[in-house]
């Protein structure tokens, strides 16, 4: 019985620690880098984010993952309309294969590789952070700096935890990279 009364007990400080976890990432500090990574996804301040620091001199480069092309409305004006930055090294509107956080961090790794770039600011939700550092640490030689937006849409939040619990699970279950 006290075996039961502990793995209950343990399993519920687990189930209340994780969506902390999640909520709170780390906050880094930014070095330049040779680019920023706005991660597709919700219109949260990320697109923002990513132009504001490229605009501020952290990076040259300015890459927003936009498998939706044109029908993403956010991700396309700072891609490709008149939100873009005025990045020195370029602007790339990526699509990655797959439309995964995963296929993002790989298919970014194929265009550092070829652009020869060894560092990044991927920006993301604070939600998203943790699994996004985690997909750039493994599958890709990059320097990765993850930085969160300040915002989180406490509507939907129970969502973001659950998907992000998903994803990570998923993660360590198919070691993709």
């Amino acid at each position: 019985m006290r075996v039961i009364s502990l793995v209950t007990l343990v399993l519920l400080v687990v189930l209340a620690l994780v969506p902390v976890w999640l909520i709170f990432p780390p906050r880094p500090e930014v070095t330049h880098s040779d680019a920023v990574f706005v991660i597709a996804g919700s219109w949260d301040g990320r697109h923002e984010l990513g132009a504001q620091l490229v605009e501020e001199g952290m990076a040259d480069n300015y890459v927003v993952s936009n498998p939706e092309g044109s029908k993403d409305i956010y991700g396309y004006a700072h891609c490709a309309g008149e939100d873009r930055p005025a990045a020195p090294g370029g602007v790339w509107c990526m699509d990655p294969t797959p439309e995964t956080t995963t296929g993002e961090g790989q298919t970014f790794a194929t265009l550092a590789q070829e652009q020869g770039w060894s560092s990044v600011i991927a920006v993301t939700s604070r939600t998203h952070a943790r699994r996004v550092q985690l997909v750039l640490d493994r599958c890709t030689d990059l320097r990765a700096t993850v930085l969160p937006v300040e915002t989180l849409d406490k509507d939907i939040l129970g969502i973001l935890i659950a998907r992000e619990i998903g994803g990570h699970l998923k993660f360590w279950f198919t070691r993709p990279c």
